[in-house]
């Protein structure tokens, strides 16, 4: 095939997958597959040729293609197509032929960031260059091509606008580059000083590790830690870093208190209850252990796991009572058979709050889905149909959900809770 035919059946694989100039949902994963099924057979065939030259306009023009049509992208497609492109440019990258030289290849990327494709798939072309043409006339470009963009954004929206988070974004990058060039770290040090966020603390801390100043990225890392706490929607990544750092450079002391810290940022991390066990003496390993465990509230659903880690089912037993019913469907298997009796007290009391609370179809088969996992238990066949009773008695309105418990119930199927 010619380039012109290649070329051709990009336009034609958008054409046939879109509608008036847009893909659905549906189209664009039909669009995913197959762009991306015509790149891989195009990088097989091209490379087998070494037509490297003609590869890259395919996948560039393929790029920019799926960057400037409106899709409903929601299932991830980008991500996907994304990915085959990038391998493309990376086999390119590392073959470097004659007729495609790195210079070739990163002016085609400078030219496009440009409002070419939408703002999301320019990041893709700038985290690419950024990570790849290391060579100097390429790293000085690219710290121009910073600057003139922070200049621009800054005078367009103010320092203090909604934009900021951008500035500081683009200024990172301009970190990773004089750190690449070699600069003075003082001088670094400078640029970085109104640079707030965390992420660009931590790029400065990184570079200072770079430069083997590791008091002064020891020094960073933890004004970053003291300022994670135990939030639970969150991982704690910089308290985690320091914990390494001190370790990687056996500041034991340090690292044991920023371990023991860690027990309760990250508790119910595996990872975590393993790295402190190998602390402390085989021994002395259960004491230790139930005083840490003694230390969590029975409500603290986080800490169920390192109870059945350890093996300490009363523990956990306790902790699914306190944390309920959506707790005891992931350790059922651990606790039936040692603790029948409260095990179906759980399901009681949740068939019992939930059925007061139920008001649609799904509710009530909900509802009965319970009371039928009571019955696998000692004395639940009983509790079972006497709940059901009592809802039919309780709730006289709700006729049709009445009848849905009841016929569930007295339904023989698998119990599937």
């Amino acid at each position: 095939m010619t380039l012109a035919e290649y070329k051709k059946e990009i336009t034609a694989i958008f054409r046939r997958n879109t509608r008036n100039g847009f893909a659905d949902w549906r189209q664009c994963g039909r669009l995913e597959n197959e762009i991306e099924s015509f790149l891989e057979k195009s990088r097989k065939q091209l490379l087998k040729e070494s037509r490297d030259k003609d590869l890259f306009e395919i996948a560039c023009r393929a790029f920019i293609k799926w960057g400037t049509t409106n899709k409903d992208d929601s299932n991830g497609e980008t991500q996907y197509f994304v990915g085959i492109v990038c391998e493309i440019w990376d086999d390119l990258y590392e073959r470097e032929k004659a007729d495609l030289s790195h210079e070739k290849m990163f002016d085609w990327f400078m030219s496009k960031m440009d409002g070419t494709v939408i703002d999301y798939m320019e990041d893709v072309l700038l985290d690419y260059v950024m990570d790849h043409f290391k060579e100097p006339e390429f790293l000085t470009k690219k710290l121009d091509f910073l600057y003139a963009r922070i200049v621009d954004l800054t005078e367009k929206f103010g320092k203090d606008s909604w934009q900021s988070y951008l500035i500081e974004r683009y200024k990172r990058k301009a970190l990773q580059i004089m750190s690449e060039q070699g600069r003075p770290i003082e001088f670094i040090r400078n640029y970085a000083k109104d640079m707030k966020h965390p992420s660009s603390r931590e790029q400065l801390a990184r570079i200072e590790q770079k430069y083997g100043n590791t008091a002064e990225a020891i020094a960073i890392y933890e004004d970053l830690a003291a300022g994670e706490t135990s939030r639970v929607w969150g991982r704690h990544d910089y308290s985690i870093k320091l914990k390494d750092i001190y370790k990687e450079n056996g500041l034991e002391d340090k690292y044991e208190e920023q371990l023991e810290r860690l027990l309760y940022l990250e508790t119910g991390s595996e990872e975590i209850l393993e790295e402190y066990k190998v602390l402390v003496p085989p021994e002395n390993w259960e004491k230790v252990r139930d005083r840490l465990f003694d230390s969590f509230k029975p409500s603290n659903y986080r800490a169920l796991s390192w109870y059945a880690q350890e093996g300490c089912l009363d523990r956990l037993m306790d902790g699914v009572e306190a944390c309920g019913y959506s707790y005891l469907k992931t350790y059922r298997k651990k606790l039936e058979g040692l603790y029948p009796d409260r095990c179906l007290a759980i399901l009681v009391k949740t068939a019992d709050e939930d059925a007061a609370e139920a008001n649609k179809r799904s509710d009530y088969q909900h509802v009965a889905r319970v009371l039928r996992w009571m019955r696998k238990y000692p004395g639940g066949e009983e509790k079972a149909s006497e709940l059901a009773q009592k809802f039919r008695a309780a709730y006289p309105r709700r006729r049709a959900g009445a009848t849905i418990v009841w016929e569930t119930l007295c339904n023989d199927e698998t119990v599937t809770p």
